[in-house]
């Protein structure tokens, strides 16, 4: 087991050096980054009078979401691009006040959170498969499981990759895109105990992206599947003789889907769908949807 985790450093470390040295080839492209910016925002509020007949109560909420991507040849044979997801939202409530019979606000909770950053660097040889080596960080600006204490900027999973990936189809309007490599990962939570703060792993992963558009750029979908083995786990001797020794053999699958409808040039219709499964979480599939009318801004070269 040692062993394979040196091997997985050793490669890791080579690989690390060849994008260095790719940055600093004489080489290098002229071409300037290619970029596109994302943002909207959506607000929804419902009222009722005080004195509607009904259980039906007042309802607030906002969520703010921004998607950039930049993407740049540093070499003849050398592609970087970086991609970052960012999303905040707050829902309030009106309850009745159980002394006064009076309906009143309550304090905004959080109903969104992310942050998502992934640089993936790929060595163009123009052949049927391409090397690759990315990094990706996922995070959120404030964790609040815990009541008595805030922690911001956690939990947090790293993960490193490298392999071979394929173009499949890469146009104006369609991007489509599979990899395959090995990972090692460092998930880390500060709030559980000092000895399962930080828990790494290293396994097989697979990533596909697709983006597609029409011609008019109205509407828009992209979707992504995430599919990652662990084959080996730090937690593995901390979590024997329990029930969840196992867990994290699991495979965690991640399948993103987003739809985008332009209504008018600020005006856009979202609909976002997510399926998630980590069993060291839970044991069942877990859903995400989103569906909303948002104010929109984007801008791209």
């Amino acid at each position: 087991m040692k062993r394979q985790r040196k091997q997985f450093v050793t490669f890791m470390i080579i690989l690390s050096l060849s994008v260095i040295a790719a940055a600093q080839d004489s080489s290098t492209v002229k071409s300037g980054w290619k970029y596109s910016i994302y943002t909207n925002l959506t607000l929804s509020l419902n009222g009722y009078s005080d004195n509607w007949d009904g259980g039906e109560f007042s309802a607030f909420s906002w969520a703010l979401q921004f998607t950039g991507t930049a993407e740049k040849a540093l070499t003849s044979w050398f592609t970087d691009k970086n991609t970052l997801k960012l999303a905040f939202g707050q829902t309030a409530l009106q309850e009745r006040n159980a002394e006064t019979g009076d309906k009143e606000w309550q304090k905004l909770k959080k109903s969104s959170d992310l942050i998502d950053f992934e640089s993936v660097g790929s060595f163009t040889l123009k052949a049927f498969l391409d090397p690759f080596i990315s990094f990706r960080a996922v995070s959120q600006f404030a964790d609040i499981r815990d009541t008595t204490h805030t922690y911001y900027i956690n939990p947090a999973t790293l993960t490193e990759s490298f392999g071979a990936l394929r173009n499949l189809m890469k146009g104006e309007r369609v991007d489509w895109s599979l990899r395959l490599g090995g990972a090692l990962r460092q998930s880390i939570d500060r709030s559980l105990p000092d000895s399962f703060k930080v828990t790494n792993d290293g396994g097989i992963e697979l990533v596909t992206d697709f983006k597609a558009s029409t011609k008019d750029n109205r509407i828009s979908y992209l979707t992504q599947v995430k599919v990652y083995d662990a084959l080996f786990s730090s937690a593995s001797d901390k979590l024997e003789g329990t029930s969840e020794e196992n867990f994290w053999r699991y495979p965690d699958v991640s399948w993103e889907n987003t739809l985008g409808i332009n209504l008018s040039k600020y005006i856009m219709l979202n609909m976002y769908f997510q399926l998630l499964y980590d069993r060291e979480i839970d044991k069942k599939v877990r859903t995400r949807e989103n569906i909303g009318i948002s104010l929109t801004y984007s801008v791209k070269n």
